[in-house]
């Protein structure tokens, strides 16, 4: 990156963060809820089931979605500027990784945040049983459609932390400490640790697992911030 440049990569580190921002904040309206022990997955949930889950929820998570899928554009931009200018196929392969993410990021937060919508709708209307059935029809018929999208995201995020372990990107290695990667491990791990201890069942361990992907881009996109900031002045 040229000298005049780290001021315009500091404000897409900014954006990206507010854009993961946006799309947490889905992820939350989806999870913040209260469990019982017999809930199990994304959607088996008695909250959801019973209709007591309101309905403006899923709409406020696409609407939320949108801006933030916008928003992940600058994501894209500034994990693309990290890496060597000397890899160029590399990064082209991590950009393209990176635009098609943005493309599909919304589809899948329209697509969760969907299923809740019916699993709300229907449970009091056909009976919780049925609209289980129902949901997980819906679930299972997509998810051949759905899976495959998630590996560009992969690549984007796979290829920069690999680049960052063998030092070809503009940060020392003790960075991997904050990539998404690790946090995304990390947040996603956490539940099933505590699950694993036999700790009660609650809802931070759900807000934690569902927004553990968008969560932990936000935190790469403030310490690269933090980090671009403190050795350019």
């Amino acid at each position: 990156m040229k000298k005049e440049e780290p001021k315009q990569f500091i404000h897409w580190c900014i954006l990206g963060a507010v854009g993961c921002g946006f799309m947490a904040a889905g992820d939350w309206l989806l999870g913040c809820i209260p469990l019982q022990e017999t809930d199990t997955g994304l959607f088996n949930r008695a909250y959801y089931l019973s209709g007591s889950y309101g309905l403006w929820r899923p709409i406020l998570t696409v609407e939320l979605g949108a801006i933030g899928g916008f928003l992940y554009y600058f994501v894209v931009k500034a994990l693309n500027a990290d890496i060597d200018e000397k890899y160029r196929k590399i990064k082209n392969v991590q950009f393209l990784c990176g635009i098609f993410t943005v493309a599909i990021a919304l589809t899948i937060h329209t697509w969760v945040a969907t299923m809740a919508w019916f699993a709300t709708y229907l449970g009091p209307r056909i009976g919780a049983e049925a609209a289980l059935a129902a949901v997980t029809a819906y679930q299972d018929e997509m998810l051949p459609a759905i899976l495959p999208l998630y590996l560009p995201m992969l690549l984007l995020f796979g290829i920069h932390f690999v680049l960052l372990l063998t030092g070809k990107t503009r940060y020392p290695r003790w960075m991997l400490a904050f990539h998404p990667v690790t946090w995304n491990l990390l947040l996603a791990a956490v539940p099933d640790i505590a699950q694993a201890m036999q700790m009660p069942v609650a809802t931070w361990m759900s807000v934690m697992s569902q927004s553990s992907t968008n969560s932990a881009i936000m935190v790469w996109c403030i310490a690269a911030a933090v980090y671009e900031r403190k050795h350019t002045q």
